[in-house]
């Protein structure tokens, strides 16, 4: 039996350090987009997986990392043929955003619309939400329902994988039994146990229901992608993001929180993504002095029939 309660290794003591994202994205009146991502912060936070850059390999994108002893700084900069980008990363912070373009009577307006990916923390992890929004990431009071949970996700996604050779799971009857063996563990040398000795532990508690070897390993790979996402999700506890947009023209509406000169800023941080997704919107004009001039002539014109028309008749 070779399961892997990887996440306790680091979520016993959390030592996260800051990092503070930049992004940057530049819609040109053409419809190509210039996409630039900044990351500063400590090495391992740089690469990990919790905040990716996304990046291709072409002429039209590049991502360097500038190194110093202790803070790092990764640089992404990517040219997009449209307007619209979806970044959808395995376990990190999902993105995407989109342009409209409509064309008016005297001028063109830009409505952009970005989503960013909530982690959905409070619904799956109620006692992990507490402690994030607390600020008092206290593992001993959240870790045994996170591992919990974890568990249930996998035995769920098992059951919608069974094949003829599996045994049948008893969901309910496993997930409590973890459960009542999580509430009893009351101090770090516990969790420490836990961790130092993984595979006997899990052994023994599956020992009532009698599992197979194939049983076994089917659920550690099950559980992994659920713990993956989870510490990709604590990885961000300390994240600071700073999104910088610049339209066509002029700002006209949006929901930025400031204005710097002509670009619009949000900041936020993993607060704002806890549950629900972190919505961006703005909308910006050009007014065309040909097509002003183009409609007043056309005015002027109709104006003047108009006058012909009604001396005509007074005739």
């Amino acid at each position: 039996m070779k399961i892997k309660f990887s996440i306790l290794a680091l979520l016993l003591l959390i030592n996260i350090s800051c990092v503070e994202n930049v992004i940057t994205i530049q819609i040109f009146p053409d419809g190509q987009t210039h996409l630039k991502i900044v990351s500063i912060g400590d090495s391992t936070d740089i690469v990990d997986q919790d905040f990716e850059h996304p990046f291709y390999d072409d002429n039209n994108s590049s991502y360097e990392i500038y190194k110093t002893d202790s803070i790092w700084k990764a640089v992404t900069n990517i040219v997009i043929k449209d307007s619209s980008f979806n970044f959808k990363p395995r376990n990190g912070l999902a993105f995407n955003f989109n342009l409209n373009h409509s064309n008016k009577a005297i001028s063109n307006i830009y409505s952009f619309q970005m989503n960013i990916k909530g982690r959905n923390i409070k619904s799956e992890y109620p006692l992990l939400y507490n402690a994030m929004t607390s600020h008092k990431i206290d593992s001993l009071i959240w870790l045994p329902e996170a591992l919990t949970i974890i568990i249930d996700k996998a035995l769920s996604d098992l059951e919608k994988n069974m094949i003829s050779d599996n045994i049948k799971i008893e969901r309910p009857r496993l997930v409590n039994h973890f459960k009542n063996s999580f509430s009893r563990v009351s101090t770090f040398e516990m969790l420490e146990e836990i961790q130092k000795n993984r595979d006997i532990y899990i052994r023994n508690t599956l020992k009532p229901f009698k599992v197979s070897q194939k049983f076994s390993d089917n659920l550690s790979r099950a559980m992994k992608a659920h713990e993956d996402r989870l510490k990709a999700s604590l990885g961000l506890q300390d994240d600071n993001f700073v999104i910088k947009l610049l339209l066509p023209g002029e700002p006209i509406s949006g929901n930025a929180m400031s204005m710097d000169k002509d670009t619009l800023i949000w900041k936020f941080g993993i607060d704002s993504l806890l549950n629900e997704n972190y919505d961006l919107h703005a909308a910006s004009v050009i007014t065309s002095k040909e097509k002003i001039q183009k409609n007043s002539i056309l005015v002027i014109f109709a104006l003047l029939m108009i006058s012909i028309i009604l001396l005509n008749r007074r005739r």
